[in-house]
């Protein structure tokens, strides 16, 4: 039990930001505008709880994160567009995407494994999920400003690599919290799949 305690005490910010994560991700399935100031906080409280288990690129997510909060909020409740509607990609779109993300996260291993960075306190205790991580989050929370239906399979595609991933690390909050992502993104995409299919 003290154990439990010890671990709850030194990974504090973990924890509220896990939470903070969740619960952007519900709001986010019914589509409330709310999940984005949720994903705002979760990204500040993350930031800082990224960089104290050494893992840069995470941090710098976080960043991007409170901008696309801020994106999501706009695009959300623009009124002159009317609302923004749920959309699927054609599978053309979906291999570029693919494509460059595969790319960017290679060269971004490279640079993170390179002298420049390996002796900063920039550098990653896993650099190439470090990168490949930070670009397939950062792809799909793109989609998901935009509503494009099929950011729920970036995400629970990610999702399983992040929670073995965080498994591996002991970081066991964040592997609790992308393994317990898999199920919502995946009621995510129904969701959005029934909506778009009544269009």
């Amino acid at each position: 039990m003290i154990e439990i305690i010890n671990y709850f005490a030194n990974h504090i910010y973990e924890f509220f930001g896990v939470l903070f994560s969740i619960i952007y991700v519900v709001l986010s399935i019914r589509q409330n505008i709310l999940c984005w100031y949720a994903l705002i906080i979760a990204a500040i409280i993350n930031c800082y709880a990224f960089y104290l288990i050494e893992l840069p690129l995470q941090s710098i997510m976080q960043l991007f994160f409170i901008t696309v909060g801020i994106s999501g909020i706009k695009n959300w409740s623009n009124k002159k567009q009317g609302s923004l509607i749920i959309q699927s990609w054609d599978t053309n779109m979906h291999i570029k995407t693919i494509a460059l993300g595969s790319i960017l996260t290679i060269l971004l291993f490279k640079f993170l494994n390179s002298n420049l960075i390996i002796e900063t306190s920039f550098a990653s205790k896993e650099p190439f999920f470090d990168a490949l991580m930070f670009l397939f989050n950062i792809l799909p929370m793109f989609m998901t400003t935009k509503k494009i239906l099929e950011s729920w399979l970036y995400f629970i595609w990610i999702d399983v690599i992040s929670g073995f991933f965080y498994l591996y690390t002991g970081d066991y909050f964040y592997c609790f919290l992308f393994f317990f992502y898999i199920p919502f993104a995946t009621h995510g995409y129904i969701t959005w799949k029934k909506e778009i299919n009544k269009l």
